[in-house]
């Protein structure tokens, strides 16, 4: 029987392109506003879990469970599955924003199915917007008007206005310089907690998942190398490429004090 809080339960997924294998069993359990991790070098196939979670490629799962929208399925994914309630921000916010449009209505863009008056769609974004921490006049601003972080701060707002179960986060401060990354994985963190959001983040990043994950899952040639608790995985690594990696941010003194 599935925990009560149970958000997402991942088993066995493979995925394949042709006869070469890019994910290997890899299987994990997500409670409702938990942060998990995904760590590993270029090519572990971190992308590949998150594009095959959403259905945009061919996979198969022994059992696959989303409780927001009650799926519970086995057996090969139904392709563009397409998580409700879900939201994905992506690496390159100026990639992910239409350029000809303002910010405010890039915001908006989540609301529209609720068919609010053009006063209460403004409200709703420009309450976005002070969430973010981004002043209300960037509600006319185009992408090109604004900075890199603050372009990334636009697109995790659109993804909060909508108030999803799940967001995705695809290396989303690795195009940021490293004050603007703390201050915005800290508002990060504050908004999960605070709307009790469960975010599912890829990065490289030791220090943030240090910092702010739940749980970790380290990807390995397409296999998981580990999957732990925070404090297990720092405390005590699970494989051999696992504490190459702590050794290693351990050494560049990338890493806090990690909380029980």
């Amino acid at each position: 029987m599935l925990p009560n809080d149970l958000l997402l339960s991942v088993s066995q997924l493979n995925v394949c392109v042709g006869d070469r294998p890019l994910l290997t069993d890899v299987s994990f359990d997500l409670r409702k506003g938990q942060m998990l991790c995904i760590i590993g070098e270029s090519g572990a196939g971190k992308s590949t879990l998150i594009k095959a979670l959403q259905g945009m490629m061919p996979a198969t799962c022994a059992r696959f469970v989303y409780s927001p929208a009650r799926i519970d399925i086995g057996g090969p994914m139904p392709a563009q599955l397409g998580l409700p309630q879900a939201r994905w921000v992506m690496q390159d916010p100026l990639a992910a924003l239409n350029p000809r449009q303002t910010l405010g209505r890039s915001i908006a863009e989540s609301l529209y199915q609720e068919r609010l008056s053009k006063a209460d769609l403004r409200r709703r974004v420009l309450h976005a917007l002070t969430d973010v921490e981004l002043p209300e006049t960037f509600y006319d601003r185009k992408p090109a008007q604004v900075s890199l972080g603050q372009a990334q701060r636009a697109c995790l707002a659109r993804a909060l206005i909508a108030q999803p179960q799940l967001i995705f986060f695809d290396e989303p401060l690795s195009a940021l310089d490293a004050l603007v990354q703390k201050k915005i994985a800290l508002r990060m963190d504050l908004l999960r907690r605070a709307s009790d959001t469960t975010f599912i983040a890829v990065t490289h990043d030791l220090g943030f998942a240090a910092a702010y994950a739940d749980q970790i899952l380290v990807l390995k040639d397409g296999s998981v190398s580990a999957y732990q608790s925070r404090k297990a995985f720092f405390d005590a690594p699970e494989s051999g490429y696992a504490q190459e990696l702590v050794r290693a941010a351990q050494s560049l003194g990338v890493l806090a004090e990690v909380a029980a």
